[in-house]
């Protein structure tokens, strides 16, 4: 009787995790804007996922573009991920617009080591141009690549939304 009920809890956990990941698929692509005091947030969540260290959950990163307003106009663009990234303040991103090639630079850890950011309207200004972001990094020495894969379309429209909630130019 024992094993046929943690049969069932188990068979409702699979369920209830297929529903989340789809859930999560249909979202994949969709801009969610937020607004509040002095501050926007855009969030597009990845078309690929990536799975945690214990490779039990699959999900996907999260692209977030915001502006805030409280002391000086700041944008901001920053990928969240569930898994820490090991490092001490700076991670290297390699960024690929469309079909173009590859560069790097230099963002720095938030959000308690889940994301990776930058600031600066240029950085923001060069994804309104684009169709397609491809963001890797390494999550730390042993531990391997992140790698997120945007789908941009609708960025100028929701960028437009952002510099309104703020109060700013669009960078």
């Amino acid at each position: 009787m024992r094993s046929n009920s943690v049969g069932l809890l188990v068979a409702a956990f699979a369920a209830l995790v297929s529903q989340a990941s789809n859930a999560a698929a249909q979202q994949a692509g969709r801009w969610k804007v937020s607004t509040g005091r002095e501050a926007a947030t855009a969030t597009l969540y990845s078309l690929n996922t990536l799975t945690t260290g214990t490779r039990t959950i699959d999900y996907r990163p999260a692209l977030v573009l915001s502006c805030e307003t409280r002391r000086y106009p700041v944008w901001r663009q920053a990928v969240r991920v569930r898994q820490t990234i090991s490092g001490d303040g700076s991670v290297g991103v390699s960024i690929r617009l469309d079909n173009g090639g590859a560069f790097n630079e230099q963002w720095v850890l938030a959000e308690k080591s889940r994301a990776v950011q930058t600031d600066g309207g240029e950085q923001v200004a060069r994804l309104s141009r684009a169709r397609r972001l491809n963001l890797s990094w390494r999550f730390g020495v042993f531990a391997g690549r992140g790698e997120a894969v945007f789908d941009l379309a609708g960025i100028s429209d929701t960028l437009a939304q952002l510099a309104q909630a703020c109060g700013v130019e669009v960078p």
